[in-house]
């Protein structure tokens, strides 16, 4: 599962800008970096209409995917609760090291970094906005880089993730031990589980 961060900030306040130059810089030290970006605009058409996709989607498809030899275009319905636009993310970039996601300042569950915009004042970003780990202007590259290096750092040494609703509860090592310890004394007594096990995903649903 990715690390999902977020960087927010107000229009032209240099998210793109800075947002890109993080992907450049990661990739080269071998991440593999998701982005997600939100835009105000609704109901624009990402594909023409007459086309077959967009038949498709008239005619009442839930999820309708477009594939084609070097690339793969997935339309979606909107997400309702922000809970499901998360679970849903992870699962869709599992394969990432990092999901970046720009915008999404109201999203709760995950960090975010503030790109300050001219005459802000960070006290206030800090009151109003849950979960915004650190707050820098766009020219601050190498400090966001380095912020997000040791996220990526620390994630790449916890053995194990709990998630409940759509936030990460931090675990300590030796709670990290007991949960990986009982789960795969569990695993052994059933049948079909693969010999050499990598990565284990347990999800619980109330009801």
């Amino acid at each position: 599962m990715p690390l999902i961060l977020s960087l927010c900030g107000h229009h032209n306040s240099g998210k793109t800008t800075l947002g890109t130059f993080l992907v450049q810089e990661l990739i080269k030290d071998g991440y593999k970096v998701g982005v997600v970006k939100s835009t105000k605009e609704e109901g624009a058409l990402t594909d023409k209409p007459g086309t077959d996709t967009w038949r498709y989607r008239r005619a009442g498809a839930y999820k309708v995917c477009l594939f084609q030899k070097d690339l793969v275009t997935l339309y979606l319905p909107s997400f309702c609760k922000s809970q499901d636009f998360l679970e849903y993310l992870r699962y869709l970039f599992y394969d990432c090291d990092l999901l970046l996601l720009e915008g999404f300042k109201y999203l709760g569950g995950i960090s975010k970094i503030w790109v300050l915009s001219k005459g802000e004042d960070p006290e206030e970003i800090k009151k109003n906005l849950s979960m915004v780990e650190l707050i820098v202007d766009s020219s601050e590259k190498d400090r966001t880089l380095e912020y997000v290096k040791k996220k990526l750092e620390v994630k790449s040494k916890t053995e194990v993730s709990l998630w409940v609703n759509e936030g990460e509860i931090t675990l300590k090592p030796f709670i990290q031990d007991i949960l990986k310890n009982l789960i795969l004394g569990f695993l052994r007594g059933l049948k079909g589980v693969p010999e050499e096990v990598y990565q284990i995903e347990v999800k619980i649903k109330k009801k």
